[in-house]
């Protein structure tokens, strides 16, 4: 959109008649301080990271008003866990030890995936955090054999699995699966949104224009790109292959312009809540207070029609048992009319919170397992099981608008007891739904 660094006769910035110029700032204290002093009017920054900041300015005795005001890209393989080779889950975690750098992506995506995970709040609480500056030093930490796992991002996560060794080490997930969870945003400083705002508006739809000729022409733009950043072509395509641009349509989702439940307000509270479970922000703060829509508002004319295009799944390649384990696993009580598939008012609360979650790993298959304890005749049981996980299914795939070929359901009546049956307590242990989140391989 620009031609590169600073506006570039021809370029889409300049047909649109403003002049933009970017500048390259890595630490994130220092670009929120060139946005709160006025020396830059938008900042790059991550949904998780600007919960975080939004709580900190909230807390002022003069809040810096600056807003969210389009989703810039997602992030699809380009960060993620690297663990030892014993580590086959998230709640494998429980115990170990993880290198990160602190409030960065990476910090936000293990928070993330262990709020989401089976894990007690105590079980999490054992999960130990080791902080590093950089991610060449996360990345030593673990092949040192100093931490069990590393948090981190491409080309670190293949260097550490590499030096580790691939029977020592493996990749546990990253966002190729998890496809929803690192959402690169653009924030607007009060400055820009009151005194540019048509400037602003000239910016936002330039920068879809441009997204557009990146997807006509990628190699062209890659080159561009590569001269910018003063960077060889090889590395910005690969940089490049770790995300999603979001076109029009993935924002209006998003930020629920059409209707449902923002999942950016989804994950923006997620990780206002992560940080202050920490003790790190204290002043409450909620997504569509910090979020500006007008700009996206103003040119959804231009892109009526427009779908969300995600390439298909890909078949997993073996059946999943009651014994075998997703990359997550929990254990659910949902109450059900007795004898019957009818949920019980109050239980789409739970299923509601799991939903959020299949739209965060939009890359997985989610397996329903209905269980009952040990009374009654076991055929009658596993029917009634079967039907009460058809239930969940049904409930997921309709509310959130999720295909029906991401779930399997499985009966499994008493077969599958996790507690003996001879108590009361223990019948109702047993009678539960297991759902287990199963990453396909890739997208084909």
């Amino acid at each position: 959109a620009n031609g590169g660094l600073t506006t570039a006769k021809g370029s889409v910035y300049d047909q649109l008649g403003i002049k933009v110029e970017f500048k390259i700032i890595d630490d994130p204290a220092a670009k929120l301080a060139e946005l709160r002093a006025g020396k830059i009017d938008v900042m790059w920054d991550t949904v998780d990271s600007w919960a975080r900041e939004a709580s900190m300015l909230a807390g002022e005795k003069e809040p810096l008003a600056a807003r969210a005001i389009f989703l810039q890209d997602w992030s699809r393989g380009g960060d993620g866990i690297v663990a030892k080779s014993e580590i086959r889950t998230i709640e494998d975690l429980k115990g170990k030890s993880v290198a990160v750098i602190e409030f960065s992506p990476s910090h936000w995506f293990a928070l993330y995936l262990l709020s989401q995970s089976g894990l007690s709040a105590d079980e999490k609480a054992t999960v130990s955090f080791k902080f590093f500056n950089e991610p060449a030093q996360v990345k030593e930490a673990f092949t040192g054999g100093k931490v069990d796992a590393m948090v981190s991002w491409q080309p670190f996560l293949d260097d550490a699995v590499n030096a580790a060794g691939k029977k020592k080490a493996h990749l546990l997930l990253t966002t190729q699966a998890a496809t929803n969870v690192i959402a690169d945003t653009l924030v607007a400083s009060p400055a820009a949104l009151s005194g540019k705002s048509k400037e602003l508006e000239s910016f936002v739809r330039g920068w879809f224009k441009g997204m557009e000729a990146v997807q006509k022409d990628a190699k062209a733009h890659t080159e561009k790109v590569a001269a910018a950043l003063k960077l060889p072509p090889a590395d910005v395509e690969g940089m490049l292959s770790g995300l999603k641009l979001t076109p029009f349509a993935d924002n209006a989702q998003f930020y629920g312009l059409q209707g449902g439940k923002a999942h950016y307000e989804t994950l923006f509270s997620e990780a206002f809540e992560a940080y202050r479970r920490l003790g790190k922000v204290a002043t409450p703060v909620a997504g569509k207070d910090w979020v500006e829509l007008k700009f996206l508002s103003a040119i959804a004319g231009d892109y009526a029609g427009q779908q969300v295009q995600e390439a298909p799944l890909k078949a997993l390649e073996k059946e999943i048992s009651a014994k075998d384990k997703g990359i997550i696993n929990k254990q659910l009580s949902i109450n059900f009319v007795p004898g019957s598939a009818d949920m019980m008012a109050g239980s789409e609360f739970m299923l509601d919170a799991l939903g959020q979650t299949l739209i965060s790993f939009g890359a997985t298959y989610l397996q329903i397992e209905g269980n009952t304890d040990s009374t009654g005749p076991r055929k009658a049981n596993i029917e009634l099981s079967k039907k009460r996980a058809e239930t969940v299914k049904n409930y997921l795939a309709k509310t959130f608008g999720l295909p029906e070929n991401r779930f399997k359901t499985v009966g499994l009546g008493p077969d599958n007891p996790v507690a003996p049956n001879g108590t009361e307590a223990g019948r109702q242990r047993n009678r539960r739904t297991d759902v287990k989140v199963i990453v396909a391989a890739e997208r084909e």
